[in-house]
């Protein structure tokens, strides 16, 4: 025999021995799935025996620890203890070694808990998964009776990878490796290092088993068990093989799983120890307790509003704006209002008129009011705006609903930022000035078409008086003695404005132009062919009548075949703000990233933007004109 095998068959003795010696002892490993302070460890007695909490004593620097739970692993329920049989299937086990690795590995197996989930991994150039964890026993008999294919290559530490990517991926508590070759690794793709790293992190026990034979070097088995954490063995024979097998699965079938809640303070090492009552010595652990979470709060700076608002000269303006205003009221209350012949005239005629101001409230200044009516005075949208009020019957002045209007956006948008803490939500408070839009609008639309509905009728009524002899004007004054509102308002406008001196055809297109009804323009056109060149204008007017009629039915038609339409409209556009507020409502922190991040805040815009132009689209869809 040459030096170098003696050397080899010295170290290997060794390495066996101190593998039986250390099996004759107690010994205490951290196990994996608990998180501080809840701390697990895997103890292993020497010999089967009963263990329960009453006579274990677990110690952490020196101080007993309490409310101690132990499992043994024959009660263990599945997934808590798991072991994989790693097993060499290159070239040169070929013969007795692969039969010999078989049997020892049916050994394990019939030595296991029937709750010790088991699996089978076979290595050369590749890793193979030949049986993934299962309690099943028919399975497990099932993988050793038929041989696995050999072929060149001896990659260890891939195979061992393998094994702790499986235990990674079933979740289990005390885990085990029992590696089985006859060579050193020959060309894996992670290093020794790295393997025993990532068995060290996940707390999983590797044990090494090396069968002698012509490529048998020991080296890379012995350092792998000792950087891991496991143990040696070496094996001449394929009969030591099934001896070491069957000690191996005796003692981690007799291992116990150790829980108990740790008092220890953050960032300290803690020493732990193990006594069984009578076993003799201890077994002995450390590790070290996770730091305190340190989050840095981001440095102070002071915005701009804030330094305007907590300035001097922030206070002086705030103060002089206070004086200013509350001078402008006192003087708007006390001012006495007067009429103007322009304003008692616009009651009975259709001149564009200033209404008065009303007397304002402190916070609204009558003289800034009236300043910024002359100046809105010269718009055509503000007396679009005006007449709009007039139509749907709103008596407070058209510059105190925008100035109220102004004032309640801005006083919401500030509510909305001091709840939310979002600029984006405080563009919500926009909606004010459009519901109060829309809140105007559906009034004068409810006005046109109930001018629409009473038209046909007060034609027809028109139409009876011009037969029974009246002129087109007095025609017209007894439709506004029986015609309600606001037909009534509307005519007794036109029979003011042509006592005036206005054409009967002029001031009934401004009644067709504020009603914005097309079918009243006919009458318009009656009444100047009347004035200009006579004629029998009640059967035209009847002809006109029946006109209206009809376009009326195909109107009401129209609304009918496109109400499914609009109540799609509200349906789809409100939906998803429906939605929104209630999983906001119900899971908070489901909805929290979207109103916390740019992110979130960019879908949210584009959400918004998406709803309402959808619900134009379909508003323009559904709206036909006839």
């Amino acid at each position: 025999m040459t030096r170098r095998a003696l050397a080899v068959v010295v170290a290997a003795t060794a390495a066996l021995g101190l593998s039986s010696g250390a099996s004759a002892a107690l010994r205490l490993i951290q196990a994996g799935g608990a998180h501080f302070p809840d701390r697990s460890f895997v103890l292993s007695l020497p010999q089967r025996r009963s263990l329960t909490a009453g006579n274990l004593e677990v110690r952490e620097n020196g101080k007993i620890v309490s409310n101690v739970a132990v499992v043994p692993a024959t009660g263990a329920a599945p997934g808590q203890f798991g072991v994989v049989l790693v097993i060499d299937t290159s070239n040169s086990m070929r013969g007795n070694a692969i039969d010999g690795a078989l049997a020892a590995a049916r050994t394990f197996a019939d030595r296991r808990n029937p709750t010790q989930q088991l699996a089978v991994v076979t290595f050369n150039h590749d890793a193979v998964v030949r049986l993934p964890f299962t309690t099943d026993s028919q399975r497990i008999a099932d993988a050793f009776l038929t041989q696995p294919q050999l072929a060149l290559g001896t990659h260890i530490y891939g195979a061992v990878q393998t094994a702790i990517q499986m235990i990674h991926r079933a979740r289990i508590v005390a885990g085990s490796i029992v590696v089985l070759s006859d060579g050193a690794d020959t060309g894996s793709a992670v290093t020794a290092d790295a393997v025993a790293a990532a068995a060290q992190a996940a707390h999983i026990r590797v044990y090494t088993v090396g069968l002698r034979s012509r490529a048998f070097k020991p080296r890379t088995l012995f350092s792998l068990a000792a950087a891991a954490g496991g143990e040696y063995s070496a094996a001449s024979s394929t009969a030591q093989l099934k001896q070491i097998y069957d000690r191996l699965g005796a003692q981690i079938a007799n291992e116990y799983l150790i829980r108990y809640r740790s008092l220890a303070g953050p960032d300290e090492r803690v020493a732990v120890t193990v006594k069984v009552v009578g076993v003799h010595g201890s077994a002995a652990a450390s590790y070290m307790t996770p730091q305190l979470p340190v989050h840095p709060a981001p440095p102070y700076h002071r915005s701009l509003a804030a330094t305007f608002w907590t300035s001097a000269f922030g206070m002086l303006a705030v103060t002089t704006l206070a004086s200013v205003l509350i001078a402008l009221a006192v003087v708007a209350v006390l001012r006495p209002k007067r009429r103007t012949l322009r304003h008692r005239m616009a009651e009975f005629v259709s001149l564009p008129v200033r209404r008065a101001i009303r007397r304002a409230s402190p916070i609204l200044s009558g003289r800034v009011l009236e300043g910024a009516d002359a100046s809105l005075e010269r718009t055509r949208w503000w007396t679009r705006f005006k007449e709009e009020l007039e139509l749907a019957g709103v008596r407070m002045p058209a510059i105190q609903i925008v100035a109220w209007t102004v004032v309640t956006t801005l006083l919401l948008a500030g509510l909305v930022y001091l709840i939310s803490g979002s600029l984006l939500f405080s563009l919500l408070s926009l909606t004010v000035p459009f519901a109060v839009r829309g809140s105007v609008g559906r009034k004068v639309a409810r006005q046109r078409r109930l001018f629409a509905d009473q038209l046909p009728d007060n034609l027809q009524v028109l139409a009876s008086a011009l037969r029974a002899g009246h002129s087109f004007v007095g025609a017209l004054s007894v439709v506004v003695d029986d015609c309600p509102e606001p037909s009534q308002g509307e005519f007794r406008r036109v029979i003011a404005d042509e006592q005036l001196g206005v054409a009967l055809d002029e001031a009934l297109r401004v009644v067709v132009r504020r009603m914005e009804n097309r079918d009243l323009e006919q009458v318009a056109v009656v009444a100047a062919l009347q004035h200009e060149t006579g004629g029998n204008t009640a059967e035209v007017l009847d002809r006109v009548t029946d006109t209206i009629r009809e376009r009326s039915e195909l109107r009401r038609l129209v609304q009918t075949l496109t109400a499914q339409g609009r109540m799609s409209r509200w349906i789809v556009s409100a939906l998803p703000v429906i939605l929104l507020v209630l999983i906001t409502l119900i899971n908070p922190r489901y909805m929290q990233p979207l109103f916390t991040t740019t992110i979130g805040h960019a879908l949210l815009f584009v959400a918004i933007v998406m709803v309402v132009a959808g619900s134009l689209v379909i508003k323009r869809i559904v709206n036909i004109r006839v």
